[in-house]
């Protein structure tokens, strides 16, 4: 399990391998959702945008500048719809609005007895899914076909390694079975990034083999 605090400083090299993510879309939000869930994203967006502002030449305004900023400031001041869950419209600003996207698509679609998940449209190789859990909920056993990374929303839950809650990054591949299972105060939110399916267990598995996924 990863856990990122908010007194954490990125070298380099942390800085090189987040910013590779960002070329995966579904990656990238989940890196940048991560950061601003944990406080990092200002802090370091401070520091580069500063950079790029002493690198850039100065520029003659637009003479409908001023105009432009107070019709962007009066646009962001409008009301924004709310996802379906009330739960959700608190996370980053950016899954939000991926969520809300999806919501306005597809929509949310049951993936069990109290399991129900949201594909997000995101483009690039890998898949992205906001998957809610109902209290109590136990997903079924299941390996993994390829890679999987997953960040805990909203609430909690645990799968046999350890317990997860907010901001926490967990992490599977095809050596991992396990059986993740959402606390008992509260549906359970995450963010899961997969780059091939899941293996099911049991009746679930067979249904699988059988539609060939």
């Amino acid at each position: 399990m990863l856990k990122v605090t908010s007194g954490q400083v990125m070298d380099d090299a942390s800085r090189a391998a987040l910013a590779s993510g960002r070329a995966e879309p579904a990656l990238g939000l989940l890196i940048d959702s991560l950061m601003e869930m944990k406080g990092l994203s200002d802090r370091e967006g401070e520091v580069i945008a500063g950079a790029a502002l002493e690198a850039e030449a100065p520029v003659d305004m637009a003479s409908d500048a001023l105009d432009r900023v107070f019709a962007a400031i009066e646009k962001g001041g409008a009301r924004r719809p709310a996802p379906e869950y009330s739960e959700l419209i608190k996370l980053p600003r950016g899954l939000v609005d991926a969520i809300l996207s999806a919501e306005a698509g597809s929509g949310w679609s049951g993936a069990g007895p109290g399991v129900r998940k949201l594909k997000l449209n995101l483009g690039g190789e890998a898949r992205a899914e906001v998957i809610r859990i109902d209290s109590g909920v136990a997903i079924p056993w299941h390996t993994h076909k390829g890679q999987e990374v997953t960040l805990c929303l909203v609430g909690g839950y645990s799968d046999g390694r350890g317990s997860y809650g907010p901001g926490d990054v967990v992490t599977a591949d095809p050596t991992i079975r396990h059986q993740p299972i959402a606390d008992d105060d509260g549906p359970c939110f995450v963010l899961a990034i997969t780059d091939a399916p899941l293996k099911f267990e049991g009746v679930i598995g067979v249904i699988q083999k059988i539609i060939g996924d």
